[in-house]
């Protein structure tokens, strides 16, 4: 199934009378089951590409369907609700809330979108802790943790909705190989259950769990505006 569809997307930024490319323009299609790797080396647009296709930022030309439908039909409010309900977030960086507990940060897509019981959210909080292998610390606190763990707790966060598509920039980039092989197999895993993942990288290791691998080169060049 045909999840996402860019056609001709790019995006720059102006700065005074030039305009600075992130991304050359790029046509991709990303089906269910599908493990994209999108590698190249800093600079070449790796996590401006994700962040288009997320819509957490909007192209500069160009346009992105999800299930068909264009990003740039959809409302703000619309898109967000779109995000919480079909898409999953996992960044280099866990951004869990200190203040909470494992549960807690893993049930907070719920706060957002259609309301689920209290009950529901538990149960299915719990059921995805257990399934990265952190059961036995739903009551402790981020603080607690070592880095491979909260990384874990970050991918049981991004499949509480249970999204179509898992988008990972730099997911494993700070974890030792034990802990991002763990990250990776987790993600492997989430493919056999029709979902697609679209992963950012510049390690080596990630492009042996993919289904299709998307090389994009350095964007070495301005743009002066006429």
């Amino acid at each position: 199934m045909l999840l996402i569809e860019a056609e001709q997307i790019c995006r720059f930024f102006i700065a005074g009378k030039s305009s600075i490319p992130a991304l050359s323009p790029i046509s991709l299609k990303v089906y269910s089951g599908e493990f994209l790797v999108v590698t190249g080396p800093s600079g070449a647009g790796k996590s401006t590409l994700l962040n288009l296709l997320s819509c957490l930022d909007r192209p500069s030309s160009g346009e992105v369907r999800f299930q068909g439908q264009s990003f740039s039909n959809m409302t703000e409010q619309k898109i967000a609700l779109l995000r919480n309900s079909s898409f999953g977030f996992i960044f280099q960086t866990p951004h869990l809330l200190m203040d909470k507990t494992v549960l807690e940060n893993v049930a907070l897509p719920f706060h957002y979108g259609l309301p689920v019981s209290r009950a529901v959210v538990q149960e299915r909080c719990r059921v995805l802790l257990e399934y990265v292998g952190l059961a036995e610390m739903e009551s402790r606190y981020p603080n607690t943790l070592s880095g491979g763990e909260m990384q874990r707790v970050v991918f049981a966060r991004a499949l509480c909705r249970e999204p179509d598509v898992i988008f990972a920039d730099e997911p494993t980039g700070s974890l030792d190989t034990e802990n991002s092989r763990k990250i990776l197999t987790l993600l492997k895993d989430q493919t056999t259950q029709a979902r697609a993942v679209i992963m950012v990288t510049h390690d080596q290791e990630p492009v042996d769990f993919a289904t299709r691998i998307l090389q994009l080169d350095k964007i070495t060049t301005d743009t002066s505006l006429v």
